[in-house]
């Protein structure tokens, strides 16, 4: 339920823009879809593909530099060969999916007169709303004879992950059209705390392509009635 509140609310927000365009004081003025991957891979670990929605704010907008808020829904997933569960317990074949929503403010560099080239860097916070995993369950448990009896189980649960705080950089391009400027943004998110930690550690980092629209500056101002 949380899960569809968050995407409602991100498509809700292009309803906002589309009443709010003649508004000197807009505050979305961008929009983005995005395919993301993470970036984990190691023995343990592989990557996978995710997604995400996103609405934006930028004070300063008429400056070579601006100061940019987000608020995101971001789905990342990745696989996990082996997890430790226990003394008496492992899980394999792990397939982790987490859902957060996502808090980024950064500055962004632009350079260029229409088709602008931008740089833009800052911090998130990623804040878990839901996280679960599918796999296979190992239990080696003892039995009442004392010799311990193996079971194999397939598991589909919710799980509880830590919330990620960490730092993004990406580079992009504006290139106007119409009354909007259609914005292409690779970025990648680096989550510096883990989400989990036991005998195994789970991190949140990832890479997205990220596609949208901006309202450019003739769009936001008011229209003159002249009759």
């Amino acid at each position: 339920m949380k899960l569809k509140a968050i995407i409602l609310g991100l498509f809700l927000s292009l309803h906002i823009i589309s009443y709010g365009q003649n508004s000197n004081a807009l505050f979305i003025d961008e929009f983005n879809v995005s395919i993301n991957r993470s970036t984990l891979k190691d023995d343990n670990t592989e990557d996978r593909y995710g997604f995400g929605l996103g609405t934006y704010h930028s004070f300063l907008p008429d400056k070579k530099i601006n100061l940019v808020l987000g608020f995101e829904y971001n789905r990342t997933s990745q696989f996990k060969k082996y997890m430790y569960e226990g003394h008496y317990a492992s899980a394999t074949d792990l397939i982790y999916r987490i859902n957060c929503f996502s808090i980024p403010l950064g500055l962004r560099l632009n350079m260029g007169s229409k088709t602008k080239f931008f740089i833009e860097t800052g911090g998130f916070a990623d804040l878990t709303i839901n996280s679960n995993r599918t796999g296979t369950m190992h239990t080696y448990l003892p039995d009442e004879n004392n010799q311990i009896s193996y079971k194999e189980s397939e598991i589909d649960e919710k799980i509880g992950l830590s919330n990620s705080l960490g730092f993004y950089i990406g580079i992009g391009i504006r290139i106007p059209i119409s009354r909007f400027d259609l914005i292409v943004k690779p970025d990648y998110k680096f989550g510096i705390n883990k989400l989990y930690s036991y005998q195994d550690e789970i991190f949140n980092r990832y890479f997205r392509i990220n596609i949208g629209l901006r309202i450019n500056k003739q769009m936001s101002k008011p229209r003159i009635d002249n009759g």
